[in-house]
Parts: C-alpha cells; sequence; structure tokens
C-alpha cells in the first residue's frame, strides 16, 4: 500500500506519519512552501528525511500538487489541515481518492481551525470526522467518525496532541476497510457552517461584561498556544491572559460587588484574582507581555494593585 500525505500541521499527524512510516506504507509528504520554518524540522524528528518532504509553493501550487501524485503514484492520500483547495483532476489521480482528516464535527465545524471553535463553544466532546474530499472544501461524504471527550482546563495543544493519537488509533481499521472496499459513504447534510472562518481579533478578545467565567476560562484555553493566548486591555495596553483557574472568594466580602473585569485580590502568593460578570472569580496564573511570560504574582510584585480592571480589548 501506498499512502502520500498533505498536512499543514505537526501535532495532529505526527502519530499518523510515524505509523506509516513504520509500516512502510509511506509514499511521501507535502507540505506548504511557507510552513516549512516550523513543519520540517518537527518531520525529521519522526524520523523523515529531506527526500520524503516536497515543499508547495503557494504561486504554482495546482501544478506542483498534480506533478508530486503524479510521482508518487499513491494508492490514496491523507490530508491533515492543508489550506488549499484541491482541483478535481488531481482528486481523481489516486486510486481511493483523497481523504480528509476533519478535527471537528462535520457539517457543524465546516472551514478552518474545529479545534478552536470546538475549545471555545465548551462542546462535551471533540470528533474527528474523516471524509472523502471533493471539489467542493468539507463537504464530501462522510466515512469515519471518531469522539473524544473534552476535559476541562486542557489547552488547544493538548488536545491536538490527543486528536493526534486519535487518528493514528484509527488508521489501521480504517485503512483495512478502505482497501476491502468495505468504507460506507454518507453524504453530509446540508447546513450552513457556523464557524467556517479563521478566528479573528473579536473572536480572541474577551468580554468581561458579557462572558462567563467559564466561558472566559474556555476562550483562554482554546487561543493557547496557538493565538498566544486571549486578548484584553490593562492600563490601556494589550496583555494576552494564556491560564486561568476559578478562584473561591466566599466569605471576602468581595462576592457581587465588583465590575467585570476587576482585580479584587492580589498578593505575591495568590497573584491576581479577578471578578467576572457571573459573580465569579478566575485567577491568572500566566500572562503574555511584550516583555515575557509572567505569572500572576509577578504582575503583583511589578505594581497591578487590587481595584485595577481588565478591559475589552
Amino acid at each position: 500500500m501506498n499512502i502520500a500525505v498533505l498536512c499543514n500541521t505537526d501535532s495532529l499527524v505526527a502519530p499518523t506519519l510515524q505509523q506509516l512510516r513504520e509500516k512502510g506504507w509511506l509514499a511521501g509528504v507535502a507540505i506548504p512552501e511557507k510552513s516549512k520554518d516550523y513543519l520540517v524540522g518537527a518531520l525529521f524528528q519522526i524520523g523523515l528525511t529531506e527526500k520524503d518532504i516536497t515543499l508547495i509553493p503557494a504561486d504554482t501550487r495546482r501544478q506542483a500538487l498534480k506533478d508530486w501524485v503524479c510521482a508518487l503514484k499513491p494508492t490514496v492520500v491523507f490530508v491533515f489541515g492543508f489550506p488549499w483547495k484541491i482541483t478535481a483532476d488531481v482528486l481523481d489521480a489516486p486510486v481511493r481518492g483523497f481523504f480528509n482528516f476533519h478535527f471537528g464535527e462535520l457539517p457543524v465545524y465546516q472551514g478552518a481551525d474545529p479545534i478552536f471553535w470546538q475549545l471555545r463553544n465548551r462542546e462535551d466532546q471533540g470528533e474527528l470526522t474523516v471524509h472523502r474530499m471533493t471539489s467542493i472544501v468539507d463537504q464530501g461524504p462522510i466515512v469515519w467518525r471518531e469522539k473524544c471527550q473534552m476535559i476541562p482546563g486542557e489547552t488547544y495543544g493538548m488536545l491536538c496532541q490527543r486528536m493526534g493519537y486519535l487518528a493514528a488509533d484509527m488508521l489501521l481499521p480504517f485503512t483495512e476497510q478502505l482497501m476491502s472496499g468495505k468504507l460506507t459513504e454518507k453524504k453530509q447534510q446540508t447546513v450552513v457552517p457556523s464557524f467556517a472562518k479563521k478566528p479573528e481579533t473579536i473572536d480572541l478578545s474577551i468580554d468581561w461584561e458579557k462572558q462567563s467565567a467559564e466561558e472566559i476560562e474556555w476562550l483562554i484555553n482554546a487561543a493557547n498556544p496557538k493565538y498566544g493566548g486571549a486578548s484584553t486591555l490593562l492600563r490601556g495596553r494589550e496583555i494576552r491572559l494564556l491560564e486561568v483557574a476559578p478562584a473561591d472568594m466566599n466569605g471576602t466580602g468581595n462576592e457581587g460587588m465588583s465590575m467585570p473585569g476587576t482585580i479584587v485580590y492580589a498578593d505575591a502568593v495568590y497573584g491576581l484574582i479577578i471578578a467576572c460578570s457571573d459573580k465569579k472569580f478566575l485567577k491568572v496564573n500566566v500572562v503574555h507581555l511584550p516583555e515575557g511570560y509572567l505569572s500572576g504574582s509577578k504582575l503583583f510584585t511589578m505594581g497591578v494593585k487590587p481595584g485595577e480592571r481588565f478591559t475589552t480589548n
């Protein structure tokens, strides 16, 4: 069996590439040339060499993809997070076609970065959906679904690691059914996807007036590490929150008395504790500033005091 892989991710695809390589099934890997600085090193770490990796330039991608498929003559192509539309003639070239490993439930989470949107929306479960690729992005017939329980507190990076291993775990049964012709294709329902775009500035910004403590915590986790944390303002400067945790302020006299975003407590041991709109509180563990990555305690020692307020960016 000859399996080629198109990808623009590391943690989501690495376990699958390792399995394919160990079994001698890996025909080759192609990545966008623009991603080589962060992807090539990661691919080398799992044992791939320069001859295994093809760089696809953005300006000549149609011809480059056609040439790559023609050269490798793969039985099938697996796709992990590839950013460009693939033309019908290329999709039809392999005997078994192209299959996209989409790390979100389809058709609900069609489009870019479903990992982020599932976390931001506090889904109970994440899903890996495999579908046969067609000329319409993310709308081909579904052939496989695998679910995983979301873990409260896990970050974008943690979920990517787990989903990557989920894909590797289903590789053998999936390829067996694929090669035996036993895969069942199910047409997707026609829906207007709600989350087809990449997160924009507003999607990454904390709205202290509207979002609950739980919503803020999930947003922060969804933005860590890929988007550098969730954005807010302190003293008129942007600050990125990378990790927070619920804080119990019962009996302190601060319950429900402060505006959302207000620092209600601060010291060198506990750092900063912030009031939220639902009368709950969050402890700031890690933030990102131009000066570096700092703890809430460090912010206190640098002069951030109770009564100051985080505001919406």
